[in-house]
């Protein structure tokens, strides 16, 4: 029994270990018998698809794409026509406007930005502020006009708050901005 057994030296061990693994099973040989999408998976020119082809390679892609850009589209609608501020440039300054509502009242809120480079126009405002809509209108009766006058200085940012005296269920307003040089009309919807 003991003939059957080889006896192992280390002599024997070193050689073993210099010898090169045999792969019985080759990846080679397993790609010959696999399907042709995984051959394709494990080629070289798998991973140089193309942009285009990897946002519209698949019907699930392009659908995906297809809403994210109908998505931002509606976004950027929505965000157009339901914005509650406005701005307009008056003489070199940018300035937003809104009318908000605040429990029992509607307060117009107009900040004034300043250019970055150059001087910005200084002095005073002229405001005019008017409802579209008057419930109560009688032949040849002008609707009610708010008056207001405010100060630009030569800061960077100003920001102004003024109380109007009209009913809150008014939504729709003309306002009305002049300088000794400039007039802007703007029409705003309460918020």
């Amino acid at each position: 029994m003991n003939e059957d057994k080889k006896k192992y030296t280390p002599a024997s061990l070193d050689e073993n270990i210099e010898k090169e693994p045999v792969f019985y099973y080759s990846r080679e040989h397993r790609l010959e018998r696999a399907s042709p999408r995984v051959r394709e998976l494990n080629s070289d020119e798998f991973g140089k698809m193309s942009v285009t082809k990897r946002l519209f390679g698949s019907r699930g892609n392009m659908t995906t794409f297809i809403m994210i850009i109908i998505a931002c589209l509606m976004l950027s609608f929505v965000s157009k026509y339901s914005q509650a501020k406005t701005n307009v440039k008056l003489g070199g300054n940018t300035v937003t406007m809104a009318i908000l509502k605040e429990e029992e009242f509607l307060i117009l809120e107009i900040t004034r930005q300043g250019p970055k480079t150059g001087i910005a126009n200084a002095g005073e405002v002229e405001i005019a502020v008017s409802p579209t809509n008057v419930k109560s209108k009688a032949k040849g009766e002008t609707p009610p006009v708010f008056y207001h006058r405010v100060y630009f200085s030569q800061t960077g940012y100003e920001n102004f708050q003024i109380s109007l005296p009209f009913d809150i269920d008014d939504n729709e307003f003309i306002l009305l901005l002049g300088t000794a040089d400039e007039q802007k009309s703007v029409k705003l919807k309460a918020k």
